[in-house]
C-alpha cells in the first residue's frame, strides 16, 4: 500500500532488543488500520539494542516501503528520548505511542483513535485491563505506583503511568518535553500533560503477557526502578505541582531545555517586604495567589531573552492555545478545524473576533468546557465605546497580569517598597470586602490613592498637599487627571512635588500632554497601553517612546486592510491572549489604532520584547460639573457598566459647564423606574449638574471603530485656577 501525501496516523514504537516482535507488530498494525480506513505509518526507534533489532527494522523498511521507517540510537537513551525522537520523525496528524513488545495489542490503536475523535479530550490513554493480565509483582508495583501518583498529584487515573497514548502530534511533542532530569520521566507523562492543561479520555485495553524477549522490569530490576521512581517524585512536584493546573502554567519559558533559576531582584528589607506581600496574598487579593511571585521572577528573566527565543515561546503558546480552543471551546470548533499553526505568520489564517460576536456567544460558545467557575473573574466595562461589554478572565491570567504590571512598574525606576501615589477610580463598584482587601494591598504596596473622580478646584490643593507629604517615587493614573494636576502645579501658587517617574494610562497620551505633565511635575512620563479585557498590553521603557508588548502574554498584530502594517503605518490593533484558556480571545479586535515600528533593530534598553509605536483612538474628555468638580470621561465608563440592562449605549455631550446631554440607546430591560433610579445614583457623584436625557436609536462610530462616550465643547482654563 503506497504512502499517501497526507498521513492520518504515525505509530511510534520504541524498541530495545525486540527483533522477534517487530514483524508481528507491523503486520497486525497495518491490517487493523487498513481495515479501519486510517492511513498509517510505523516509526520504530531502536534504542541501542544489542540483538538483531536494527536488522529487523531494515527488513521491515524493505518489505513495507515507506510505511515503516527506522531511527537508531547508538546507545540506550530510554523511553522518553525514544518518544521524542519518534515524534520528531512522524508525519501523521496524530501520533500513537506504543511499546514494541506486543503487550498492548496493535489492533487497539484503532480503538484509541476512534475514542479520541468521539470525545472532547486532547489525549486518549489506554488503561491496562485486568483481563489476561498476569497477577505478579509487576501488577502489584504498577497499582502501588498508580495510587501514589494519584495521591501526590491530585488525580483519579485508572492507570496513570500507561504510555499507550494517542493524540495530535503537536500535543504529544509538547507533553514529552520537560525540564527536570528524571530517571524515568515516562512515569509522569500523564502528570506532565495535565499540568499543561491537556485532558484525557481513558480507554480500557488488553495488556497481554509478553511472548518474546525479556521485560525491562524483570527480576530485581523492578525494585531498582521503584526506588528511582520514588526519587523522581520531588522533581515532578517541583516542575508540575499538585493537581490540575492552568494550561500554560510554568511555560513562560520553553520546557524543552533547562532554564537557569531566576535571580531574586531584591535583598535586605525590600526582599523581606516583598516576600511578606506575596505570602499574605489571600488577605488582600481577590483571586491572585502566591504563584504570581514565581511568574514575576520568571518574567524578569524572559524579558532579556533574544527576540527569536521570545517568538519561539509565543509560537509554542499559540499552538497550545489553538489546540485547546479547537477541542474544548464550541465557537472555535467551528472555525479552527482545518487550520494548523506552524509559524506565527499562520495566525493570519485564523478569523478575527469582534466584540459583537463575544456579546452574542460568550455564555454559550466561548467558555471552555474545562473552565473552573471558582477561578473565574467577571470583567465588565463600557470602555471607550460607550457600550457595555462583559468577558471573563481566570485566576492564572490575573496572576500573569499582576506579574507583568509589577515588572513594568520597575522600568520606571520604582522598586518594591518605594512609595507610590495613584490617581484612580479607587473603589467604584467594589463590595465592602473588596474595599478592605484593596486597602490592605495599598498598605503593602505603600500606595496612596487619590480619587480621580473627585478632583475639583476646592479639593485639588488638599490632594496636592497630601501627595507632597507622602513623597512618592512613582505617580500613576489617568492621563487627563495627571494633566490637570500638572497644569495646576504649573499655574497655581501651591508648592508642588517631583516624583521620580509618572506612569500614564487609560487614555491616549498626546505629545503636548506628555510635555505638560513632565514640565509640571519635573519628571519623566512612561505610558501604559492597556484595556479592560487584557489589562496592561504594552509599556514604555526607560530608553524609548515605543511601547514594549508583554509578549509572554499577548500576540499583538497591527493590521491595515487585513495585512500587517509597515513600519510607520497606523493600523488596527488585534490581540491574541496567550494565557486565557477559559474564555479564549484569539485575534480579538480591541478597537484601537496604533503605529507599527521597525523590529529589525533591538530597543536600546536591551529587552527582546516586541514594540509598537504611538497609540491612537482612546482620547477622552472631561465633564465640568455644577459644583466645579472635573469628572473624567472614564468615570462614566465605570458607572454605566453596572446598568447594561438599562443602557446599551451611551454618549455624553457637554456644551457648557454645569450641564450635559446624556444620549441613551435603551437596553433590553429598560424601564422608566430603572432609568430614574440610575439617574439618582449618578446625581450622587455629579451633584446639581443638569442632565438632559435623550433616547436615540444609535450612536455613530468614529474611524477607530469606537464611539466616543464623552464629547465636550468646553475648554479648560488653567489660568483661572
Amino acid at each position: 500500500m503506497p504512502v499517501p501525501d497526507k498521513l492520518t496516523l504515525t505509530v511510534v514504537a520504541p524498541a530495545y532488543n525486540e527483533e522477534a516482535a517487530l514483524p508481528t507488530l507491523a503486520d497486525r498494525l497495518f491490517r487493523a488500520t487498513d481495515k479501519a480506513g486510517i492511513s498509517c505509518e510505523l516509526v520504530v526507534v531502536d534504542d541501542g539494542s544489542t540483538d538483531g533489532t536494527w536488522k529487523a527494522v531494515v527488513g521491515l523498511e524493505e518489505h513495507w516501503g515507506g510505511r515503516v521507517r527506522g531511527v537508531q540510537h547508538g546507545v540506550n537513551r530510554g523511553i522518553p528520548a525514544s518518544w521524542q525522537t519518534g515524534i520528531a520523525e512522524s508525519r501523521g496528524e496524530y501520533v500513537c505511542l506504543i511499546d514494541a513488545d506486543l503487550q498492548n495489542p496493535p489492533e487497539q490503536v484503532v480503538t484509541l483513535y476512534r475514542r479520541l475523535l468521539e470525545s472532547r479530550a486532547d489525549i486518549a490513554q489506554g488503561t491496562r485491563s485486568s483481563i489476561e493480565r498476569e497477577k505478579d509483582s509487576r501488577l502489584l508495583f504498577s497499582k502501588g505506583l498508580n495510587f501514589m501518583l494519584n495521591v501526590a498529584f491530585g488525580d483519579g487515573a485508572q492507570d496513570s503511568k500507561s504510555g499507550f497514548l494517542l493524540a495530535p502530534r503537536r500535543v504529544l511533542a509538547d507533553v514529552v518535553t520537560h525540564r527536570g532530569n528524571y530517571h524515568h520521566f515516562q512515569t509522569f507523562v500523564r502528570v506532565a500533560a495535565r499540568a499543561k492543561g491537556y485532558t484525557f479520555v481513558e480507554v480500557e485495553t488488553l495488556f497481554q503477557p509478553r511472548r518474546t524477549g525479556e521485560s525491562f522490569l524483570a527480576g530485581r530490576r523492578a525494585w531498582e526502578v521503584s526506588g528511582q521512581a520514588l526519587a523522581d517524585f520531588p522533581r515532578a512536584l517541583r516542575e508540575f505541582g499538585r493537581g490540575r493546573r492552568e494550561p500554560i502554567d510554568g511555560t513562560v519559558a520553553p520546557r524543552s531545555k533547562p532554564v537557569p533559576k531566576a535571580e531574586h531582584p531584591y535583598s535586605g528589607w525590600r526582599r523581606a517586604w516583598f516576600e511578606a506581600y506575596f505570602a499574605t496574598m489571600p488577605a488582600h487579593k481577590w483571586l491572585i495567589r502566591r504563584r504570581a511571585r514565581s511568574i514575576y521572577l520568571e518574567l524578569k528573566r524572559t524579558e532579556h531573552l533574544p527576540a527569536e527565543e521570545i517568538r519561539d515561546l509565543q509560537l509554542r503558546k499559540l499552538q497550545r492555545l489553538v489546540q485547546h480552543a479547537r477541542v474544548h471551546v464550541p465557537y472555535y470548533r467551528e472555525v479552527l478545524q482545518d487550520i494548523d499553526i506552524t509559524s506565527l505568520d499562520d495566525i493570519t489564517r485564523l478569523p478575527l473576533l469582534d466584540k459583537q460576536t463575544v456579546r452574542e456567544r460568550l455564555y454559550f460558545d466561548l467558555f471552555s468546557d474545562t473552565h473552573r467557575k471558582r477561578d473565574m473573574h467577571k470583567i465588565a466595562t463600557s470602555g471607550s465605546t460607550g457600550e457595555p461589554f462583559v468577558t471573563y478572565a481566570d485566576r492564572y491570567q490575573l496572576e500573569v497580569r499582576f506579574a507583568t504590571t509589577l515588572r513594568a512598574m520597575e522600568w520606571t525606576g520604582w522598586r518594591f517598597g518605594d512609595k507610590q501615589a495613584r490617581l484612580w477610580h479607587q473603589t467604584i463598584g467594589m463590595s465592602k470586602t473588596q474595599v478592605m482587601r484593596e486597602r490592605i494591598d495599598a498598605f503593602f504596596m505603600r500606595r496612596l490613592f487619590v480619587p480621580a473622580f473627585e478632583i475639583s478646584p476646592q479639593t485639588l490643593t488638599e490632594f496636592v498637599e497630601e501627595i507632597r507629604d507622602w513623597d512618592p517615587v512613582l505617580v500613576d493614573g489617568y492621563a487627563e487627571s495627571l494633566n490637570f494636576l500638572a497644569s495646576y502645579l504649573k499655574e497655581g501658587e501651591v508648592a508642588g512635588f517631583s516624583p521620580s517617574a509618572v506612569m500614564s494610562s487609560a487614555q491616549v497620551l498626546p505629545d503636548q500632554v506628555r510635555t505638560a505633565i513632565e514640565n509640571g511635575l519635573d519628571t519623566r512620563v512612561f505610558d501604559k497601553y492597556g484595556s479592560r479585557e487584557f489589562s496592561g498590553i504594552a509599556y514604555q521603557c526607560e530608553a524609548s517612546h515605543d511601547h514594549h508588548v508583554m509578549d509572554e502574554s499577548y500576540l499583538v498584530e497591527i493590521l491595515v486592510e487585513g495585512r500587517p502594517a509597515r513600519p510607520g503605518e497606523v493600523g488596527e490593533v488585534v490581540i491574541t491572549d496567550l494565557n486565557n484558556f477559559s474564555v479564549p480571545l484569539i485575534r480579538y479586535r480591541v478597537g484601537d489604532l496604533a503605529q507599527a515600528v521597525d523590529q529589525s533593530s533591538p530597543c536600546p534598553c536591551g529587552r527582546g520584547l516586541s514594540r509598537i509605536g504611538r497609540i491612537e483612538g482612546r482620547s477622552q474628555a472631561i465633564v465640568h460639573c455644577a459644583d466645579g468638580t472635573w469628572m473624567p470621561g472614564t468615570f462614566f465608563a465605570h458607572f454605566f457598566k453596572d446598568y447594561d440592562h438599562i443602557v446599551r449605549l451611551f454618549q455624553i455631550h457637554q456644551y457648557e459647564k454645569g450641564s450635559f446631554t446624556l444620549k441613551i440607546v435603551r437596553g433590553d430591560q429598560w424601564t422608566e423606574e430603572g432609568e430614574s433610579e440610575m439617574l439618582q445614583m449618578l446625581a450622587g457623584f455629579i451633584g446639581d449638574t443638569t442632565v438632559t436625557v435623550e433616547h436615540v436609536d444609535s450612536i455613530p462610530l468614529l474611524r477607530t471603530g469606537k464611539r466616543s462616550p464623552v464629547v465636550s465643547d468646553v475648554r479648560e482654563d488653567f489660568q483661572g485656577l
